[in-house]
């Protein structure tokens, strides 16, 4: 093999290995994955992550910003509301979600994580002053339930 063909061959290796040995998406009480098919479940005997998830399920703190309709920081912790489809900031419904969920910040919010993690996000199912902000967001502004990552059919 010429040396050009090493180095394109190790390129795709080192490209592509992260993804096929690792994984991101919620799991249900049972421990699968859902939201993709063919999905797959962890046991506790064989996955690390199980281990990390229990230690860590749920997060306490004060929402510090308010990136947009579905991703508020808890503590400079970033969350990814699951199950919410809000429309993008930038645009008149996305700006208006994103001005009804300011309304929380430096409130005290909890929130389930699912185990699930996308692009610097932890996605969880979040209440604030005990109120859920999922439900809250779809009855105020014009988010939506995304049915796809409902992952414990909370909606």
């Amino acid at each position: 093999m010429s040396q050009s063909g090493k180095f394109i061959l190790l390129a795709c290796c080192l490209a592509l290995g992260s993804a096929a040995f690792s994984h991101s998406g919620g799991l249900n009480r049972q421990g699968c994955h859902a939201g993709s098919q063919p999905y797959h479940c962890h046991s506790e005997k064989n996955s690390a992550t199980s281990n990390v998830l229990k230690a860590r399920t749920k997060l306490t703190g004060t929402v510090t910003h308010v990136r947009d309709g579905d991703t508020v920081e808890v503590d400079g912790i970033p969350i990814r509301l699951a199950a919410l489809d809000c429309p993008e900031k930038g645009t008149q419904k996305g700006d208006y979600a994103t001005k009804i969920a300011k309304q929380f910040k430096g409130s005290k919010m909890t929130c389930e994580l699912t185990g699930a993690k996308t692009y610097d996000r932890l996605v969880g199912y979040c209440n604030v002053s005990g109120i859920d902000f999922g439900r809250y967001m779809m009855q105020n502004s014009s988010c939506k339930v995304w049915e796809k990552y409902d992952i414990w059919d909370r909606y």
